[in-house]
């Protein structure tokens, strides 16, 4: 196996949606022998890159976050998203065992808040300084200063409405 993958998500030109390219971008000068994968969507293709690791950490930019958060993840009912066509990190967990019989064995979703995502370059100063936050913690996940429990107790998700 490869160790952990680092999948970074979003849209440079529509401001802090860019924010988990960012962060992962981060990473990768962090720790040059990292895996890091950038996208503005999650496709099929990565499905193939999270089989063969065993633990996969999405970053994405959220507009429904005040502070990072991270949320364990397991493979999903269905690979396909909401919309019909688009993934989601559950869902690609779920096509990469259904294409590769395997899924990481952890797999954590790091969310950025996002407070301006129009059309435009550069993230908003509160989403830069979340995405300073989230690659100390990615780092120190990857350097194996920290654990993906200490990461799920320092920044846990909020509560499902």
């Amino acid at each position: 196996m490869n160790g952990t993958v680092v999948i970074g998500i979003g849209n440079t030109l529509r401001r802090d949606d860019g924010a988990g390219v960012e962060a992962a971008e981060r990473v990768a000068r962090a720790l040059p022998g990292a895996q890091v994968i950038t996208a503005h969507g999650l496709h099929p293709e990565l499905a193939e890159a999270i089989a063969g690791s065993d633990m996969a950490v999405f970053i994405d930019a959220s507009v429904r976050m005040t502070t990072v958060c991270v949320t364990r993840l397991s493979p999903g009912e269905s690979s396909r998203g909401s919309d019909g066509h688009a993934l989601r990190p559950d869902g690609l967990l779920t096509l990469a065992a259904e294409l590769y019989g395997r899924a990481p064995a952890e797999a954590l979703l790091v969310e950025i808040p996002a407070f301006e995502c129009g059309f435009g370059e550069g993230m908003s100063g509160g989403t830069l300084r979340m995405v300073d936050s989230c690659v100390q913690l990615v780092t120190e996940l990857l350097r194996g200063e920290t654990t993906p429990e200490i990461l799920l107790y320092m920044a846990p998700a909020p509560a499902s409405d």
